[in-house]
């Protein structure tokens, strides 16, 4: 659905992004990964247009995205940034329905379609419950639920989350991923995520992008984080995997990989 050849990024002067190419396979799950700095936001502001590339091409539906219309581009794709300021003042309802933006007509009200995409996204979200209720008062873990509603109200194939499990306990963090992984099951969506977190990556994902130092280091299915080698290069850690009952994918234990010899 997306693909980059050769993408390269520069922002004053500093290069973000170096010689990158990849692809997203539709109906899957795909894990961005990599250390802070790494360029792991930068990629996904470049696949939806928010960071123009200096050199490269970055194809939507085998279509350059300079060429795509942004209505259009909104109804083919959907992104959640890492953090967004807080509407207050304005109920759930119409949080969620600004993601239907993109389905109107200069100045024109909901149609009822729209407000039944509305509806439907809440639902999905758990969130239907509090529709008319001002958004000023919900927890973290409420709130992203809330963001991830405006994004599927869009009714984009696919969706591009920059960090959705920060700032939310771990909790919260389990059930926004039991839900990413339900709307790709049932709705079909295609999902790349920036996570931080390798252990859920592993369990909730299908496959993985390593980005290191603005570069893709690796690139397959999800099993390559558990490659001990990757992990010491691109993470600096030493690692085991158990096997954990519950668990239909094994539980990955870190610790900072120590050269033999070095002090402690």
């Amino acid at each position: 659905m997306i693909t980059l050849n050769q993408v390269g990024v520069s922002v004053q002067g500093k290069r973000i992004l170096d010689a990158v190419s990849l692809a997203l396979t539709p109906g899957k799950i795909t894990a961005i990964v990599g250390p802070n700095g790494s360029g792991k936001s930068s990629l996904l502001k470049v696949m939806v247009g928010a960071l123009k590339p200096s050199q490269g091409e970055v194809c939507l539906d085998n279509r350059p995205l300079p060429q795509w219309k942004r209505k259009d581009l909104a109804l083919a794709l959907a992104y959640l940034p890492q953090s967004s300021e807080r509407p207050n003042g304005m109920s759930v309802e119409e949080v969620v329905a600004c993601g239907r933006f993109a389905h109107l007509p200069p100045w024109a009200n909901l149609s009822p379609a729209d407000i039944t995409a509305v509806e439907e996204a809440l639902r999905q979200t758990e969130m239907l419950h509090g529709a008319r209720e001002p958004v000023d008062n919900l927890s973290g873990g409420e709130m992203q639920r809330v963001w991830l509603a405006t994004v599927l109200a869009q009714g984009a194939d696919l969706l591009l989350l920059d960090e959705p499990n920060s700032f939310l306990d771990l909790s919260h963090q389990l059930e926004l991923m039991e839900l990413i992984r339900r709307l790709n099951k049932e709705l079909n969506k295609t999902i790349a995520l920036v996570i931080h977190d390798l252990n859920q990556a592993i369990q909730w994902c299908d496959e993985v992008i390593v980005i290191q130092n603005g570069r893709v280091h690796s690139q397959g299915p999800i099993n390559l984080l558990q490659d001990p080698l990757l992990l010491r290069e691109v993470f600096n850690l030493s690692c085991q995997f158990l096997r954990v009952p519950g668990h239909h994918r094994p539980v990955l234990q870190a610790q900072l990989h120590r050269p033999v010899g070095a002090g402690s």
